[in-house]
């Protein structure tokens, strides 16, 4: 493996392959999500949580960086499934990769099922993003125009479409859906406290919009940062409002941020 784990790979554990989530891994673990059991497969991440508890809850543990909760898989009984080292069938994919510069790994059903319905890349390339967005306005890929209720999660239903529309990082290639991830890790300060905030947020500054971890500099109940390392959030418009019910963390360094990965809900307070 060329790359330390982040968002993005995959490892096998115990029947299921996982998920790895963000960038912070303690040594020796990774912190993942099930994403398929057998053939059942977790798409929300609640239900994947939920999973991991009732049937993993020795690997729930309290990380003091990333300041909840989280499961970790111990790397020693796990196989990586390494993007960048995978071997790529399938030729819409390999017709895709062949648009961008540089290296693409694939990511999602496309490294760990031989059965799939969309395409998944991943990248540590920030200027693929300008490649996507040159595609975007040449026609060779398309606007994602539908949602599904239950891909919404914590947003609604009409936000979610909204924002998904806006995106070159999710979109359509020759009628195949693809999301594309671009991940950029930054240094983070050990979370100091806790709390629940509640209100509207706009969005004032555009610090790291397309790669993930995104950040956004937001005024509301709180002045501060939101953060994701979802796809869904990432592109979001300066001048954006945000109806938001979720944690906020402050880090020792003094750094305040808004967890929108883990937000009990997250609405569009205004047409984008």
């Amino acid at each position: 493996m060329g790359h330390p784990l982040t968002e993005g790979y995959f490892v096998k554990y115990r029947g299921c392959v996982w998920a790895v989530k963000g960038c912070r891994h303690p040594e020796g673990f990774a912190v993942a999500v099930p994403r398929k059991c057998g053939e059942v497969k977790v798409k929300k991440l609640s239900d994947s949580i939920a999973l991991v508890r009732l049937k993993f809850p020795e690997l729930i543990r309290y990380d003091p960086i990333i300041g909840y909760e989280v499961p970790m898989v111990p790397l020693r009984d796990a196989e990586v499934l390494d993007p960048f080292e995978a071997e790529v069938n399938d030729p819409l994919a390999r017709e895709f990769m062949g648009l961008l510069k540089g290296k693409v790994g694939v990511t999602g059903s496309l490294l760990y099922d031989s059965r799939h319905n969309d395409m998944d890349f991943l990248s540590f390339d920030e200027s693929h993003y300008l490649a996507l967005r040159e595609l975007r306005e040449s026609g060779i890929t398309g606007p994602l125009t539908e949602a599904r209720e239950e891909e919404a999660e914590a947003l609604s239903v009409d936000c979610f479409k909204k924002l998904k529309a806006i995106r070159v990082l999710e979109g359509t290639f020759r009628g195949t859906p693809y999301t594309f991830k671009i991940v950029k890790c930054v240094d983070e300060a050990p979370v100091l406290r806790t709390s629940v905030v509640e209100g509207t947020f706009r969005i004032t500054g555009l610090v790291k919009p397309y790669s993930l971890p995104v950040i956004y500099a937001a005024e509301g109940p709180l002045k501060g940062f939101l953060k994701s390392y979802r796809i869904r959030f990432t592109e979001l418009p300066e001048g954006l409002e945000l109806r938001v019910k979720a944690r906020a963390f402050m880090r020792e360094n003094g750094f305040i941020e808004v967890n929108l990965d883990t937000a009990e809900r997250v609405e569009c307070a205004q047409k984008t």
